[in-house]
């Protein structure tokens, strides 16, 4: 029997348990394919788990499992991370590693290792049950094969149980492979010359198994829908079985071919809201990255949609050749004017693998980081400066925070009067095993110990300094040996009531991140210069003075009155950057207060509270959709 692994490493993230949209579809893809194969196993890493697992943590799982193969989904944002894991895998046994996703091209250097036995370019499925069955085909190192007559009539793998809806409480669906557009800036489809669809009675028995289990959302995954040349049968029968509006519909879509007929027909079939490229207003821009763009019909078919409650998100690209900052402000402008500034992404460029700019790079004058995701630095005609002034001025005008700090979570403990205890570890289950989310310094442990503890962290974790444990020495070393074990995981420290105010400075080279972490470049500009962005810090305490606001260091008042704070409290304390409540009064007086402020919390500082189950539930109240809350509990 050939046991086979299938994994998908998540987007890096700074709080523990926010969803990530790591759903395994490509891997879900692969496992149904290979179905029915004689003497083959096929199992996906559960998205629920892969998702919330350090670096050592998720080894050892695959250690217990010693699969014949494990594969691996690689996408810019786990590219690296996915190198190093199956690194460690191979130095402890030899199973064979296949790697295929976005990220694998032919022009992608940083990929290529010998620690991966096989590259999958493009579409996997045929070249996937072909290794399966004919070994011999290892020997080639990589392939690219069409898979075009099972993806046009296979059921979707959520029908199969292959996947966790419930996580997201949405389904992806792949009705369509490769895309009509050329754009410079994407690789999608350009594996591929042709579109394919799937066939359409598979898409609505699809969207009528979620109908029936009461999924809230379907993201119908077309680079652009309007493209099929099916459409509006299509959407005709998804509103009959779509009649109670039940489903929430969202995709991509060019919105020059949007017409009152279609907008009537997205509207009766559930749709909420569409992704819609526009990307630029600069003509010259447009021309170089080859999307043709009809300014006013987008106009008129984003208008359109509005009209009929259909939400348009529009993307714009910071960093375009071609583009300059007062081009750049004349596409936020434009936006602006025609009231189209409720729902903008405003993204700088990414210079991708396998992309016609990626090929062009010199000739176009992009200077990018060479480490994933890629950003571009600057171009002949927008300076490093001029990318910080161009986010900047989108912020202002559409009324935004386009690189908000994580979410405050500074609980560490069960029970009233939390602050008179020391910070203990706070261990969650994840799938069948217990993990550690909050690591609690709360006395000179050993540094075996943390050793041990390392491989039990999740990802990100929280390193809690009591103050029993202040020194600077100690915080050092056990920085050292928790990232050396996790050098791909973010973490946060959190400081209650230090003697003195942390150096962040002489802490950082302890961390043994890999570096430059993709959070680093992820979260570029979250603050105005480069560098640590993958490591967070926080100072609790009872000095209201602001003494704590450098990259990556934020400040929270630490609230231990008899009484709960009132709206003039928090007023007076936004200059910092949260508060944590640790208060002493009666559980039904704590929950009314959440009750009542919850439907505030976008007009007040960052809240949290120390007695981790008033957290969860103040969690629960105020960002329920962001999470995901079955990993929070023992």
């Amino acid at each position: 029997m050939i046991d086979v692994l299938l994994l998908q490493l998540p987007i890096p993230q700074l709080n523990y348990g926010k969803q990530t949209g790591n759903v395994p579809l490509g891997a879900a893809c692969l496992k149904q394919a290979a179905e029915g194969l004689p003497g083959v196993h096929v199992d996906i890493f559960p998205e629920s788990v892969a998702s919330y697992l350090g670096d050592a943590a998720l080894i050892e799982l695959i250690l217990s499992r010693k699969p014949d193969i494990l594969g691996f989904s690689v996408y810019c944002w786990n590219a690296e991370r996915s190198l190093f894991i199956a690194e460690a895998i191979k130095e402890k046994y030899q199973p064979k590693i296949i790697f295929g996703g976005p990220e694998i091209t032919r022009d992608n250097r940083r990929i290529h290792s010998e620690w991966v036995d096989f590259f999958v370019y493009g579409e996997g499925e045929s070249v996937f049950t072909d290794l399966l069955r004919n070994q011999s085909r290892w020997i080639e190192k990589s392939a690219v094969a069409s898979a075009e007559d099972l993806f046009k009539k296979r059921q979707s793998p959520y029908l199969l149980g292959f996947l966790e809806p419930d996580i997201e409480n949405m389904i992806l669906l792949e009705t369509q492979r490769g895309c009509p557009y050329r754009c410079g800036y994407c690789y999608y489809g350009k594996s591929r010359d042709r579109l394919s669809f799937t066939d359409p009675d598979v898409l609505f028995q699809t969207i009528q198994w979620a109908h029936d289990r009461r999924i809230r959302e379907i993201y119908l995954l077309d680079p652009s829908l309007n493209s099929r040349p099916d459409l509006k049968a299509l959407l005709r029968k998804i509103s009959r079985i779509n009649r109670d509006k039940r489903l929430e519909i969202i995709s991509e879509i060019r919105a020059e071919g949007i017409d009152v007929e279609l907008a009537d027909l997205f509207a009766a079939a559930g749709f909420s809201w569409f992704e819609i490229g526009l990307q630029s207003t600069n003509p010259e821009a447009l021309k170089i990255m080859n999307r043709p763009t009809h300014l006013k019909k987008f106009l008129t078919g984003s208008t359109f949609l509005k009209e009929r409650g259909i939400l348009p998100r529009i993307d714009l690209i910071a960093g375009l050749p071609g583009d300059n900052l007062n081009a750049f402000k004349q596409s936020v402008d434009f936006l602006a004017e025609n009231d189209l500034k409720d729902d903008v992404q405003v993204f700088p460029l990414l210079v991708l693998p396998g992309t016609d700019f990626r090929r062009r790079s010199i000739e176009l004058g992009l200077n990018f980081e060479a480490s994933p995701p890629y950003p571009v630095i600057d171009t002949t005609t927008f300076s490093r400066e001029d990318m910080l002034m161009a986010l900047d001025y989108a912020e202002t005008l559409f009324d935004m925070v386009l690189y908000p700090m994580p979410d405050l979570d500074a609980a560490w403990c069960d029970g009233s009067k939390v602050g008179e205890k020391q910070p203990p570890d706070h261990w969650v289950r994840i799938g069948s095993h217990r993990y550690i989310s909050k690591l609690g310094l709360n006395h000179w442990r050993s540094f075996e110990e943390l050793e041990s503890l390392s491989k039990k962290l999740t990802h990100p974790y929280q390193i809690i300094v009591g103050s029993g444990s202040w020194n600077l020495q100690y915080i050092r070393k056990t920085l050292e040996i928790l990232t050396s074990s996790n050098p791909f995981t973010p973490l946060e420290l959190v400081f209650i009531e230090p003697e003195t105010v942390p150096d962040t400075r002489a802490l950082l080279p302890s961390v043994k991140l890999r570096r430059p972490h993709y959070l680093d470049h992820d979260l570029r500009f979250l603050f105005a210069f480069p560098g640590n962005r993958a490591v967070l810090f926080t100072l609790v305490s009872q000095d209201s003075r602001p003494r704590f606001s450098g990259v990556m260091e934020r400040q929270v008042f630490w609230w231990r009155n008899s009484t709960l704070p009132k709206p003039a409290d928090l007023e007076a304390l936004s200059g910092l950057d949260g508060i944590l409540i640790d208060s002493d009064g009666c559980k039904s007086s704590m929950e009314d207060w959440q009750d009542r402020f919850a439907e505030h919390v976008d007009d007040i500082l960052f809240v949290s509270f120390a007695d981790r189950k008033l957290q969860k539930r103040w969690m629960e109240l105020t960002v329920s959709d962001d999470y995901y809350f079955n990993v929070f509990s023992d």
